[in-house]
């Protein structure tokens, strides 16, 4: 390879370098805002309400659902615009449905099977799922080629 080649290919890793961080962060900031959301309303359902450390997960985790989606459809991953609106819809109910799924199977494990406290069990479970959801909202959700109509679609 030439020197060229060398250092263009080098600005090109450094350009998806930042790209890949920025959208990290992103990601990061709308999830904390989401798990704001879904925390209180964990606490809210314990305290006020009185139910299981399991149901308000579930109640949690819908709150920070519908918060999540609207910042990383508008903000992290820019998809205000998606056209294929129904498999967006059933695709982001999948992964909600999975991150549902591995918090609730946490705190289930680690707070009734391992007698931890609800809180520690939460945020154990909610961070050990943090990066796979990730994944798949970036790969399999709000991926821009997934989210468009075939051009032959009749409306």
């Amino acid at each position: 390879m030439d020197v060229k080649k060398i250092e263009e290919t080098q600005i090109t890793l450094t350009g998806r370098l930042r790209s890949w961080c920025r959208l990290l962060g992103k990601y990061g900031l709308s999830s904390l805002t989401a798990t704001g959301v879904d925390f209180t309303t964990f606490h809210l359902a314990l305290t006020a309400l009185v139910t299981t450390a399991v149901q308000a997960t579930v109640m949690g985790r819908c709150a920070g659902a519908v918060v999540s989606f609207w910042l990383q459809r508008r903000w992290v991953f820019q998809a205000a615009h998606a056209t294929n609106w129904p498999v967006l819809a059933v695709r982001y109910g999948s992964g909600v449905l999975l991150g549902m799924g591995m918090n609730v199977a946490g705190v289930w494990l680690l707070h009734d099977l391992g007698e931890w406290g609800p809180w520690p069990a939460r945020v154990t479970a909610a961070s050990a799922s943090w990066f796979l959801i990730f994944l798949f909202n970036h790969r399999v959700v709000f991926n821009p080629a997934l989210n468009r109509r075939p051009f032959n679609y009749r409306t």
